[in-house]
């Protein structure tokens, strides 16, 4: 199939989603209401019976209720479906172990898309399964989980990104696009080289914070509302976009300015990453700031503050995980 350009029937799309988080329901939920044979796999038994038994049920900024037929505990279980897509939708630092996993269903026509935060994650995937069968997603929206089947939206910047990496995966990137629109979850296709200025930008909004309010377990609020580690998320912002640049990143204009903004106007809400470190998980900082480090060696430009932060978050997991 490598280098052909894949026609998509008018037949129903059948869609896998990995992870049961905010992330992957809310997609679940627009899939399912616009069409799609969904089957959303976690590892969580508890959490799948509860979406078999009583659906999934978006809140706040999205209010939507809807059932589902399919679901499973195991990506193996995900090869009976003969799915077209998968969408990996779980914590990077789970991305590893579930391409692998994944490799032992694949079925040489399955494409797949990568909804995560953090740099580069779509060339694991690709690297498994080829460019022509990659995609990469941004989304835009973000909740909370309120219990095992009920996601609290807390809000939806419209427009999510959707991009193949190759233009094999262009009718897939449309369908997708189509099927979300159609139920007002805006969501635009971008070339491959545009969604990396997205994965960017996003990721850099990310890091600026998370990795701080993980360091001093202070809320998003707590942290903007001092100035010594304002100054620092500034600083943050900084270096990255710095780095950004010289890996040819369009930045935006303003785009620092927006940060600032938009992060000053953040509650007393924790990052996921603070919620990781609080339960002793293993967090997506090697995906954020240590990925803005590792461009920044590339170019032979000094990063003390995304370094320093990097090194901190590692010795909080070395702390939880032993």
């Amino acid at each position: 199939m490598e280098g052909n350009i894949v026609k998509i029937s008018d037949a129903q799309l059948r869609i896998g989603i990995i992870g049961g988080g905010p992330a992957g329901l809310t997609l679940a939920a627009h899939l399912i209401e616009a069409g799609a044979m969904v089957v959303v796999c976690d590892l969580i038994t508890e959490k799948i019976d509860v979406i078999k038994k009583s659906g999934i049920k978006l809140t706040k900024t999205i209010n939507k209720h809807v059932s589902i037929n399919h679901v499973c505990c195991t990506i193996s279980e995900l090869g009976d479906y003969d799915l077209d897509v998968i969408v990996i939708s779980v914590k990077t630092t789970a991305l590893n172990a579930v391409v692998e996993q994944l490799t032992r269903i694949d079925s040489g026509k399955m494409f797949v898309i990568c909804a995560q935060n953090g740099i580069d994650n779509e060339l694991i995937a690709a690297e498994a399964f080829g460019k022509d069968r990659t995609l990469r997603m941004v989304i835009n929206y973000a909740g909370e989980m309120k219990n095992l089947n009920t996601v609290k939206v807390t809000f939806f910047h419209p427009p999510n990104h959707i991009a193949a990496l190759t233009a094999n995966g262009k009718e897939i990137s449309e369908a997708i696009r189509n099927l979300l629109n159609s139920v007002k979850l805006k969501t635009v296709i971008s070339g491959p080289d545009k969604i990396r200025n997205h994965v960017w930008e996003k990721s850099i909004l990310n890091a600026s914070l998370s990795c701080l309010c993980a360091i001093s377990h202070c809320t998003m609020k707590e942290v903007m509302s001092f100035p010594e580690t304002k100054d620092l998320v500034a600083g943050i912002i900084d270096e990255s976009i710095m780095v950004a640049k010289k890996e040819n990143i369009e930045i935006r204009n303003g785009f620092r300015r927006d940060c600032i903004l938009y992060l000053e106007k953040a509650g007393h809400h924790k990052p996921s990453m603070l919620i990781d470190i609080e339960n002793g998980a293993m967090t997506e900082i090697d995906r954020l700031n240590g990925k803005i480090r590792e461009y920044g060696l590339k170019h032979g430009i000094d990063t003390p503050l995304n370094r320093a932060v990097t090194a901190l978050i590692h010795l909080q997991e070395k702390k939880e995980n032993g």
